[in-house]
């Protein structure tokens, strides 16, 4: 059972679900974010307190770009432990298939880049935000730009406090908890050559209620699916995110420029619960257990030095860029103690006394990665773009657990890619590429016989081509194939984490985003594929073809519609829909598919000379609820209630 709830918590595919269906997480800036109106196609962007597209830091071609490494912030490496508020960033884009073309050194899984808060012209300003819903959520914040020296020293800085319902895998109702933020990233700009930005962001979450999770006894789902709240009152998580750094930019010459930056990320989570119902029979009767964690805590050092030239001969503009990158990242994790609440049935709801905890010492583990790259981009007058580039890396990574010996290991391999594309028309552009990665593998968790062992770096690459067809300068589709493999780890059948094979992603792409007609904006996006599994003996280990929790078909949609004879006024409406997938290993069974939509309105006014925007949303308009897998197998409720969401914007301007 620990076995689950450790690859529970390095992925769920629920907690990608939770990003893009509901997005509620963030905060706006201004009266006029809409990410269907500013999305250039439909890969997935964050503006604001909203999301759209198919893909997330969470998902992306069915793995997590975030659990692989590949963040950025401005286009710089960036290691993300802790999680940003919108009082630092605006938002975020996925940079994946044609997206990355012409972005220095991509990666396999795709780059989730996050957009630094804009500090402004230097003129003040300030953004405060109300918002209520889904379910018992509520928050207030306000951001605000102030200029301390004209536009060369300018202050962005918010603060923020929140009720949320969000949790590690969705929204439901009745699992709160209580959120105070404050952020700032201040701009210094002493002259037109040079910039230096810090970053600052704290945030503290408190009384997180703990939501459960569903183990059969068998190759069955759950018989019934708890509604409403089924938690422990007592089990509620606390957790500190805090990130802060800084960038410089500057242009050492006509041809060559700096862009650096360094960062440090912590997540510290001094009191943390897992909830778990086991040995589930089909009559509703199980084992009730619950984990306690001691302080889990990881910190990370990481940062990127950039050094660009860029040179024109005729039509051509060439670009040589040369990088060093690299983090330190130490953590505490385990000493966990799990009691054994005796038998319970899950179609009801027993509060019981808080336990008495009693932790052991934790895991040490600390990981390593530095690279040094170099990469070449060709422009020819936007008709073409060509770039190479190849890096070399150093990992690392050991771990101690109490009671066993030191596990190491490491990995020194050369990653290359090259993207190119060609517009054959002023409207329709052919694109491909292929992009080699490294990623840590983590370590085998407490119930493997090789507990603790560190599993070895997973080398993984990625290739992809497409076409793009531009209908209007406002309007784009995109058409695209991709494969992507990764090594597979799993249990084998002597109870050992190792490599059993590969997981191969295969699958189609399309991408409509922008103003088909006056007045209507869209984003579609649709997945059409498999995560497979291959490898030798894959039937004798109890391995299926396909990787737990992967749909075959998965599509997101979204629509504006500005309203022709009230211009100050729009209907939105999004729906996501998401396909059966296998729930275990063997693929025996797998969990129905679901559908979510939202619809919803925009009303932009003036308040006391103050632009004001409110926005309506119904979230879940189908009110269904259906078993949903937790990739190691086991279950949590998916979909949920109908709920209404609502939050006024006002930009002040003094």
């Amino acid at each position: 059972m620990l076995t689950a709830l450790a690859r529970s918590r390095r992925i769920s595919i629920l907690a990608a679900i939770g990003g893009v269906y509901l997005a509620t997480g963030a905060q706006a800036e201004h009266t006029s974010d809409n990410p269907v109106t500013a999305a250039g196609d439909a890969y997935g962007l964050t503006l604001g307190l909203e999301s759209i597209g198919l893909y997330n830091a969470g998902l992306v071609r069915g793995f997590s770009p975030l659990s692989a490494g590949n963040v950025r912030i401005d286009g710089l490496y960036f290691d993300e432990e802790g999680g940003l508020s919108n009082r630092v960033v605006e938002g975020s884009t996925i940079r994946v298939g044609v997206s990355e073309i012409g972005y220095a050194f991509p990666a396999p899984t795709g780059i989730v880049d996050y957009d630094l808060r804009h500090a402004g012209d230097g003129t003040p300003s300030a953004t405060a935000i109300a918002s209520v819903g889904p379910y018992e959520a509520s928050g207030i914040s306000v951001d605000g730009s102030v200029p301390l020296i004209g536009d060369e020293l300018i202050l962005p800085i918010g603060v923020s406090y929140q009720v949320s319902t969000a949790t590690f895998v969705a929204h439901f109702p009745g699992y709160t908890s209580s959120i105070i933020g404050v952020g700032a990233t201040p701009q210094w700009s002493p002259n037109d050559k040079m910039t230096v930005r810090l970053l600052f962001d704290y945030q503290q979450t408190r009384d997180a209620k703990t939501f459960p999770e569903y183990f059969t006894a068998g190759d069955f789902a759950p018989p019934d699916n708890p509604h409403g709240y089924f938690g422990q009152n007592w089990a509620k998580a606390r957790s500190l995110t805090l990130n802060f750094g800084g960038l410089v930019a500057a242009q050492l010459s006509d041809a060559w420029s700096l862009r650096a930056g360094i960062f440090r990320s912590v997540n510290d989570s001094p009191t943390s619960f897992a909830d778990l119902y086991t040995n589930i029979e089909k009559n509703a009767q199980a084992e009730h257990i619950v984990v306690a964690y001691p302080d889990q805590n990881i910190t990370s050092t990481s940062g990127e030095v950039r050094i660009t030239g860029g040179f024109v001969t005729g039509d051509w503009r060439h670009e040589l860029i040369f990088s060093a990158r690299g983090r330190d990242t130490p953590a505490l994790y385990g000493g966990e103690d799990v009691v054994d609440l005796g038998p319970a049935t899950i179609k009801t709801l027993v509060q019981v006394p808080e336990p008495h905890f009693a932790y052991s010492p934790r895991t040490i583990d600390r990981t390593q990665l530095w690279s040094v790259g170099a990469a070449y981009h060709a422009d020819w007058r936007k008709r073409g773009e060509f770039e190479i580039g190849v890096q070399e890396e150093n990992y690392q990574e050991s771990a101690a657990i109490p009671g066993s010996p030191k596990s190491k290991a490491s990995a020194h391999p050369i990653r290359a890619y090259t993207n190119a594309a060609f517009a054959v028309t002023d409207q329709f552009t052919v694109y491909g590429g292929y992009t080699q990665g490294l990623e840590n593998s983590g370590t085998a968790p407490s119930s493997a016989r090789n507990t603790g062992a560190v599993l070895p770096a997973s080398l993984t690459w990625q290739a992809d081509f497409g076409v793009r067809y531009a209908v209007t300068p406002d309007f784009k589709i995109i058409a695209g194939a991709f494969e992507l493999q990764k090594p597979y780890f799993n249990l084998d059948q002597s109870n050992v984490d190792r490599e059993l094979g590969a997981q191969r992603a295969q699958g189609f792409e399309f991408s409509i985003a922008g103003q088909p007609i006056r007045h209507l904006d869209i984003n579609i996006r649709i997945l059409a594929g498999d995560v497979g599994i291959t490898g030798p003996n894959l039937a004798a280990q109890g391995v299926g073809r396909l990787a737990v929790g992967q749909p075959k078909l998965t599509y997101a949609i979204s629509a504006n519609y500005v309203l022709p004879w009230w211009p100050a006024a729009s209907i939105d409406l999004s729906a996501l829909h998401f396909g059966r997938a296998p729930e275990n290993v063997s693929n025996t069974i797998s969990t129905p598919a679901l559908t979510g939509v939202n619809f919803g309105a925009r009303y932009r006014f003036s308040v006391f000379g103050a632009d004001s925007s409110l926005r309506l949303q119904v979230q879940r308009a189908t009110s269904m609820q259906v078993w949903g897998e937790l990739y190691t197998p086991g279950f949590l409720p998916r979909g949920g209630p109908r709920t209404v969401f609502a939050y006024l914007t006002t930009d002040l301007q003094p």
